[in-house]
């Protein structure tokens, strides 16, 4: 009776004073955490409060055991007791360890997190999987059985959820790629155009410039050709054909676009001035008129159509001022007398 109230005071002495010790390690790391810019070591701290009790645990049995006399064969039992407990704390601190991680390098990317609960789950399953399987070998439990039916019922899991996760996967890398984000005008492979508002895990939302809202599967976004409007920068070139007569002074004609172009863009900033406005001879000859094409960017997409617009009116007004000519086409009909 002694002898096990002097085990119990051993083992409760040892687990106290390593609980102790827990306690300071983890506050110590607590503290440093909000001492530097990482993470990483906020992560760690509050990834090892769980497994570290089954560690102290374990530590604090194995010194009881120094002073415990028992058969070879309790021995043995007892130690394969502590290793399943130690695979266990291990495979938690693992699992818990990889999601945090995961989640934090998602936040530092800007990736959304809310959106990946699946995969957060997927992470859980594997990783602990993975413990129970190496468990049961721990413990001489043949395993092929098992692994036969995971095999069965992931291979069955994977057809049923084909779609969800090619979508998850294309999401993921749509994300990480960066080539279209949220506020870029896009234009789609069927001609759809729109500023996207949104991207999750599965679908992307982009909204027309009629407010309409165009629900997108990531698979498909993935796979298709897209024109990215706000891609290198968020800037959009206008072409205006500007035709004129004939019998037009281009130098003089050259000189008076610029002057319209320029005083729009003091006036308002949806038109640039860099990259520079060029008036080339494009198309060229015409039937009827000479035809020039103005090419001038805008701050936006959607902002091209208001430039276009209020361009053309203030040229058009000083052509009219400027007594230049915008000739339209005309057929002269000659009737032959017989």
């Amino acid at each position: 009776m002694f002898k096990d109230y002097k085990l119990f005071i051993i083992f409760l002495s040892s687990f106290s004073i390593l609980y102790i010790l827990r306690i300071l390690v983890i506050e110590f790391l607590k503290k440093l955490s909000k001492k530097t810019s990482t993470k990483i070591d906020d992560i760690l701290y509050k990834t090892i409060k769980i497994p570290s009790i089954f560690w102290i645990f374990i530590i604090s049995v194995h010194i009881t055991m120094v002073f415990l006399d028992i058969p070879e064969k309790h021995y043995h039992l007892i130690t394969k007791v502590i290793n399943v407990l130690l695979i266990l704390s291990i495979t938690i601190f693992l699992a818990n360890l990889s999601v945090k991680s995961l989640k934090l390098y998602m936040e530092q990317r800007n990736l959304p997190t809310s959106g990946a609960s699946l995969i957060f789950i997927l992470i859980y399953g594997l990783i602990y999987s993975l413990g129970i399987l190496i468990i049961l070998s721990h413990l001489n439990i043949s395993i092929t059985p098992i692994l036969t039916t995971l095999g069965v019922g992931g291979l069955a899991v994977g057809l049923a959820l084909k779609d969800t996760l090619s979508n998850i996967f294309s999401g993921l890398y749509i994300l990480m790629e960066k080539r279209i984000t949220i506020g870029d005008f896009i234009e789609l492979e069927n001609g759809k155009k729109g500023y996207v508002v949104n991207i999750n895990w599965r679908t992307t939302t982009i909204k027309t410039l009629s407010d309409d809202i165009i629900i997108i599967p990531n698979e498909k976004l993935a796979q298709s050709i897209v024109v990215n409007y706000a891609k290198p920068v968020n800037i959009t070139r206008i072409s205006i054909q500007i035709p004129v007569s004939y019998n037009t002074d281009i130098d003089r004609l050259e000189k008076i676009v610029f002057e319209e172009v320029e005083n729009f863009a003091k006036e308002d900033e949806r038109l640039l001035l860099e990259p520079k406005p060029v008036l080339r001879f494009i198309p060229g000859f015409g039937d009827s008129s000479l035809n020039f094409t103005l090419f001038v960017y805008a701050n936006s997409y959607e902002n091209g159509f208001f430039v276009e617009s209020e361009l053309r009116k203030r040229i058009f007004k000083r052509f009219k001022k400027e007594n230049i000519e915008i000739p339209f086409p005309q057929i002269d009909v000659h009737i032959k007398k017989e």
